[in-house]
């Protein structure tokens, strides 16, 4: 079902999705509400088996709860097609694992294109360059699977399956589409494979993998993963302990060389931490990740979840801290717009949605407006809208 919401604003701060003055207004009200070039946030509630869509105010990053679009099961983790006419839902249920495909209209809203079925589980999903295939990684099989994607529409026919090892976190590809990595937490390894365009397969590079930092940092663990926009960089997650690490990516052979890590953890932090995911700014001046506070027997309100941030030089990428951001508990998806100036960051145990201005000139974040949303934010991403452009 697709509904437009009209929320009652409570404080300067808090604006409660649920808390409606009108609920499910008819569909045919969409068609005179135009976003004209704007920008939709999309945010998947694990129990709320829904997507929703949040226009974004161009001017001060405000959201407006705009549509949104039941699921026949649980989400997880979204990914769009190229170009943006699609967005693939992971999906997970009593057992069953499947991936939802929804076709964006002119103004952002969702129809459901199909469901497709997948190996198992997948705690990430990304398509190729040319949208013909989706890949997901699966973290407790320990695998990676491919399936093919024909007119847009994700299809049950899988055209490769790939064991590599436990808690396979993240599967991503390098800017050109000829390499893929896949980020594992517990082997504290980086997977890296060739990819054939015109199989939809993986071939082990060589080396097959890399290691990730050295335990003894205690910030190890490569979860989540990100190429650099102009250089021959990319950057993990370390789950464990919270860190950053940055590495040296060969565009020639797709192969990685570790440079360096960094805590992303306060100075005073005492606890248990777990860092998750990893953005990147547009410009590449910025990256950022979150850290999620998992000490048993701290409070919920006592916790120090943060989001850390970090300026990369322009022209080696070199990584110097900025600062540590409070946001909310267990922040495991967090997403920046896609002109680099605010960045959204999803509470799972407060179902909340932080939003926040980012400095242009020092990386820093200005938390200006919390949003409650449903329960179980898994996933958040940022894309343009345009009405004026053909379907």
């Amino acid at each position: 079902m697709l509904c437009l919401y009209s929320s009652r604003k409570k404080n300067p701060r808090q604006m409660n999705i649920y808390d409606c003055t009108i609920v499910l207004i008819m569909c045919a009200v969409l068609s005179g509400h135009r976003l004209e070039a704007g920008q939709l946030l999309y945010l998947s509630s694990g129990q709320d088996k829904a997507v929703t869509a949040y226009t974004v105010n161009p001017q001060t990053g405000a959201l407006v709860p705009t549509f949104r679009t039941e699921l026949p099961s649980r989400p997880g983790a979204m990914t769009f097609s190229p170009g943006a006419k699609f967005i693939y839902v992971a999906m997970s249920e009593g057992g069953e694992a499947r991936v939802a495909t929804l076709q964006r209209r002119k103004n952002g809203s969702l129809s459901m294109s199909g469901v497709a079925g997948l190996t198992s589980e997948a705690c990430y999903i990304r398509t190729d360059g040319q949208g013909q295939f989706l890949l997901a990684s699966h973290y407790s099989a320990g695998d990676v699977s491919i399936n093919r994607i024909v007119d847009g529409v994700c299809t049950d026919e899988l055209t490769d399956h790939r064991k590599t090892a436990g808690q396979a976190h993240c599967v991503e590809f390098d800017p050109s589409g000829r390499f893929v990595f896949v980020a594992h937490t517990l082997p504290n390894k980086v997977y890296q494979f060739r990819f054939d365009r015109r199989q939809g397969a993986l071939i082990p590079n060589d080396p097959p993998f890399v290691e990730g930092p050295d335990k003894n940092h205690r910030y190890h663990e490569p979860r989540h993963y990100v190429h650099h926009p102009e250089l021959d960089l990319a950057y993990t997650s370390g789950e464990f302990g919270g860190g950053i690490t940055a590495w040296k990516f060969d565009p020639q052979t797709g192969s990685l060389t570790r440079l360096k890590t960094l805590s992303t953890l306060m100075p005073d932090s005492s606890g248990k931490f777990y860092a998750a995911d990893i953005q990147l700014t547009p410009n590449g001046r910025f990256a950022y990740v979150s850290n999620r506070d998992q000490t048993a027997d701290r409070p919920a309100a006592s916790r120090q979840d943060t989001l850390a941030a970090f300026s990369l030089d322009s022209s080696t990428g070199e990584m110097t801290r900025v600062g540590w951001f409070p946001t909310p508990n267990q922040p495991n998806s967090f997403c920046i717009d896609r002109t680099g100036r605010f960045l959204y960051s999803a509470g799972t145990d407060t179902s909340t949605l932080f939003a926040y201005r980012i400095d242009p000139q020092t990386g820093r974040l200005d938390h200006f407006a919390t949003y409650e949303t449903g329960p179980v934010p898994i996933w958040v991403m940022c894309e343009t809208v345009d009405e004026t452009a053909d379907e």
